[in-house]
């Protein structure tokens, strides 16, 4: 009998592990792919697909098809929501890593307006939504894929997968729109921005092989033996869980808006209000996303021992109050200071909240509908506060030329965050455990123990 229980232990380490890298592998081809657009349309797709006299006023035509991904990306946790709650995490995490990478590598052959006309931003629009449609499903799905999966005293650790994912595909997006940004200006124009977006054919494929050989969560397992999978979760996350939905989404504000500012505004910030040169900015935003990636394990499995709630409220407040040295640092184009002010921005700013709000938000729903409600509220956070972050910041540069209004975004979003954060704590009396029930041996490694205590949770 004690065999059995060992051998099913070590079964469920195995199974945790091969999430984990699922859900961060898989999440890191889809933000490569969603991220490169964001790069380009700051630098290509304006003279590219919507060309106008004023330079200006192209880069914000560009940025609002940018912004256009997150107005899908509600139907897209609505469908695959609705598909996760009732066929499975996996199944539909497959299917919008399909989904995305078809969508990327399409972009990458579109003619543009100068060929086809006004059909050419047409398509780009439609297949960003595409995008956006895939991004809306893959968040949620891939945030319990590794939650469900994970001992419940690394659910930190585990949950910040995805996001580690996010960080990765940014490393990946910026260096490989770096390497474009080494070409003569006319080669990267005809040619050049179209490479990394077909690179997206291929690495769908690697995703892909990831994916397919991770079992279905005990989660959802347990759901659908019991026959307590719902019709049409939407309906329940309506009925039953209004408030925890309002809580998750404000409890995103924070890390988007200044993830937003700096892996997508920065680089029309910093090359044309600033004057930087385009590779030096590239390059800073690289070191920033590589500490990000590093800062990632550290900060979450310190959040595992001391309490989620207190480490996403040290972000939150950074937010609020560190957001004018931010830019005071950044104005003065010198690419030290530059890059310091971007990697602790990053840190401090994004790691702390974004790293443990996905584990947070999983909390608040029953397993019965939690991919819906995850990524329900995920999706209209991502419509609040990612989608506007850089249209609003170019256009209030654009039009005021002022840098404090840009502060001033970051402060809000600190704000909204840290009472979204209030939310979650005044909420945790009816929170859902997330993770299988484990405790650390001697020898560090995992085991089941049946009906055994927490130890080292961390859980708030």
């Amino acid at each position: 009998m004690k065999e059995q229980g060992t051998r099913t232990g070590v079964d469920k380490v195995k199974q945790a592990r091969r999430a984990l890298i699922s859900s961060c592998v898989g999440t890191s081809v889809e933000w490569y792919e969603y991220f490169i657009y964001g790069t380009a349309a700051a630098l290509y797709f304006g003279p590219l697909f919507f060309p106008n006299k004023d330079a200006g006023i192209a880069r914000l035509i560009a940025f609002a098809s940018f912004g256009v991904a997150f107005l899908a990306r509600p139907l897209g946790a609505f469908v695959f929501g609705h598909l996760g709650d009732r066929i499975g995490r996996k199944s539909t995490m497959i299917f919008t890593l399909v989904l995305m990478g078809v969508a990327t590598g399409a972009i990458g052959l579109l003619p543009t307006y100068q060929q086809i006309g006004v059909l050419a931003p047409v398509l780009l629009v439609v297949l960003r939504l595409l995008q956006g449609l895939a991004v809306g499903g893959e968040w949620g799905g891939a945030v319990l894929v590794a939650v469900e999966n994970a001992p419940r005293h690394k659910v930190r650790l585990y949950g910040a997968a995805p996001q580690m994912g996010s960080g990765f595909g940014l490393f990946l997006s910026t260096g490989a729109m770096a390497l474009v940004g080494l070409l003569p200006p006319e080669q990267r124009l005809a040619w050049g921005w179209r490479v990394p977006f077909i690179a997206g054919f291929a690495l769908v494929l690697i995703g892909l092989v990831i994916r397919l050989g991770v079992a279905e969560s005990e989660d959802f397992q347990r759901v659908k033996a019991l026959g307590r999978r719902v019709k049409l979760p939407i309906a329940d996350v309506l009925r039953h869980a209004k408030l925890p939905t309002l809580v998750a989404t404000a409890m995103s504000a924070s890390f988007a808006v200044v993830f937003y500012m700096v892996a997508t505004y920065f680089v029309s910030y910093a090359t044309y209000h600033l004057k930087m040169p385009q590779a030096t900015t590239f390059n800073l935003v690289m070191i920033a996303s590589l500490i990000d990636l590093i800062a990632f394990p550290l900060v979450c499995s310190y959040a595992d021992r001391v309490g989620a709630h207190r480490v996403f409220f040290f972000g939150t407040l950074f937010a609020v109050f560190c957001s004018v040295p931010l830019f005071l640092m950044l104005n003065t184009a010198t690419p030290l200071l530059v890059g310091i002010a971007l990697s602790v921005t990053m840190v401090c700013g994004q790691v702390t909240t974004y790293g443990v709000v996905g584990s947070m938000s999983a909390e608040l729903f029953p397993a019965e509908y939690r991919y819906t409600g995850v990524a329900v509220s995920g999706a209209i956070a991502s419509i609040l506060f990612s989608a506007p972050t850089p249209l609003i910041a170019e256009w209030l540069m654009h039009s005021t030329g002022s840098w404090w209004y840009l502060a001033g975004m970051v402060s809000v979003a600190g704000s909204i965050a840290t009472l979204g954060g209030i939310g979650y704590v005044r909420l945790r009396h009816r929170a859902h455990a997330v993770g299988y029930v484990g405790e650390r041996t001697l020898g560090g490694n995992d085991t089941v123990v049946a009906g055994a205590s927490v130890v080292g949770s961390g859980t708030p």
